[in-house]
This record gives structure tokens, C-alpha cells and sequence, in this order.
């Protein structure tokens, strides 16, 4: 459902994208996907951005600094996507990450898994035009944040909603774990299916994937091999997170 003043022709070809988007996302996430059977997909494109911050800020808290965006995912009372006309283009990879999470709500596991599967969808389906950073200095970035104590925070979820840059390697290391591992489709496709929120999906990827989530981290962030990096429950704080989590800016 588009609600806007957009023309006929712009109107039909945004909902076109839409539908075609979770047809994409199914295909892609082969065994794993569950499209939800009830409601409907919602955006609303605003005429400008005034009116666009005067909507979304409703859903922000009364006080603070937050950045800018050209579209979000509003996940409070009936779920939207919002944007402006000027800027439609910024909610298209908002809406391949979206759907994604949708079509991963039926399953039981972990944020950064949740998120890793969403981010990596979303640059599939719309390849973002340019990159802050390199490869090699976002690798850099990562070796020098995370340690023992963080990477529990990742395991739980906690780190996807850190203020500090934590927030965006947390989504970058989740979108490396899922690439690596889903380069072997049948057996990540088990290993989603078997991961579980309790243990951060621990147990399924040594059974399905012939690795701890430890060891691979470990390997990634050019660490010695430590069982201090695996995840362990009985250090997070609070209950771990399952990820999608709302209010997500493009």
C-alpha cells in the first residue's frame, strides 16, 4: 500500500519495486524465508523533508542529536516505511532489509545473525553507490574495537544498540560472519534453521558449519584462538536480543 502524491507512473513503479523486492528475498533466502500471510506492506512518501522530520520525529525520543536520513522502517503500532519524494531512491535498501526481517520473524535466532542475513540481502538486492571506508580500514577498525568483553555484547545483541561506533561494526561484523558462511548455502541453510537466540547459535555451527562462532571471530579479528571469544550467556547483561530492531534510518 503507497500512500503519496507521487504520479501515476512513479506510484506504479514504486510499488512494483516493493512487491518485486520480497519475491527477491525469498528467492534468495531458499528454505529459510516465511513470507508472513497477513497485512500488507506500507509506505508513505512524504512531499518534503520538513514534513518528513515532523513525522518521524514522533517516534523519536524528546531529547538529543540524531542524524539525518532519506527513509526508515518505523516498527511501532502498524509497521511503515517512510521517506520523501526527493529522496526515494534511500528507501529502497531500507525496504530489502526490512522485508528480510519479516521473513525471518517465524525463526528463533540471534540479532547478529538476524541482522547479518538482512544487511547482506540488502547489498545484494541494492549495492550501496560508495563506501566511507575501505575493506582494509574497516578491518583495521574492527582489530582495534573488539575485545573480549564487546564481542559478548555482539553475541547477545547488545552491541546493535550501542551510540558509539560499536553500532555500525556490529552490523558490519555480522554481515562478514553470514558471508563467509553462506558461501556453502545447503549447510548454512541448516545452520540458520538450527541456531537458536540461547546460545547465539553456537551448538548449530559446529554441528552444521564444523566450526565455533569463537574460532571464526577469532580468525577474522586475527585474534589466538581463546574460548573467551565464544559466546558465553552467563556473561551478558539482560536477555539477548533478537535483532530487527526499529526505528532503522537509510
Amino acid at each position: 500500500m503507497l500512500l503519496s502524491t507521487l504520479q501515476s507512473n512513479v506510484a506504479e513503479a514504486t510499488l512494483t519495486f516493493v512487491n518485486r523486492t520480497l519475491q527477491r528475498v525469498e528467492r534468495i533466502l531458499d528454505g529459510v524465508a516465511h513470507v508472513p500471510e497477513r497485512g500488507h506492506d506500507i509506505l508513505v512518501v512524504f512531499d518534503d523533508d520538513d514534513t518528513y522530520y515532523r513525522y518521524v520525529a514522533h517516534y523519536y525520543p524528546e531529547a538529543g542529536e540524531f542524524a539525518g536520513s532519506g527513509g526508515m522502517y518505523i516498527n511501532a503500532g502498524c509497521g511503515h516505511f517512510a521517506t520523501v519524494k526527493s529522496d526515494l531512491r534511500s528507501i529502497e535498501p531500507v525496504i530489502a532489509h526490512e522485508m528480510t526481517h519479516a521473513c525471518l520473524s517465524h525463526l528463533p535466532i540471534p540479532a547478529w545473525l538476524n541482522e547479518g542475513i538482512a544487511v547482506s540481502t540488502e547489498r545484494r538486492l541494492c549495492p550501496p553507490s560508495s563506501a566511507v571506508s575501505t575493506p582494509q580500514q574497516m578491518h583495521a577498525r574492527h582489530c582495534k574495537f573488539w575485545g573480549q568483553t564487546e564481542v559478548q555484547q555482539f553475541w547477545s545483541g547488545k552491541s546493535f544498540l550501542r551510540t558509539d561506533e560499536g553500532n555500525e561494526l556490529s552490523y558490519d561484523l555480522a554481515r562478514i560472519i553470514v558471508s563467509q558462511f553462506g558461501a556453502d548455502w545447503g549447510r548454512f541453510r541448516s545452520f540458520v534453521l538450527s541456531a537458536t537466540i540461547e546460545d547465539a547459535g553456537d551448538s548449530a555451527a559446529t554441528q552444521h558449519l564444523g566450526a565455533s562462532l569463537g574460532e571464526v571471530v577469532c580468525a577474522l579479528l586475527e585474534q589466538d584462538p581463546s574460548s573467551e571469544w565464544a559466546p558465553n550467556p552467563a556473561a551478558w547483561s539482560g536477555n539477548p536480543e533478537r535483532g530487527a530492531f526499529s526505528g532503522r534510518a537509510g
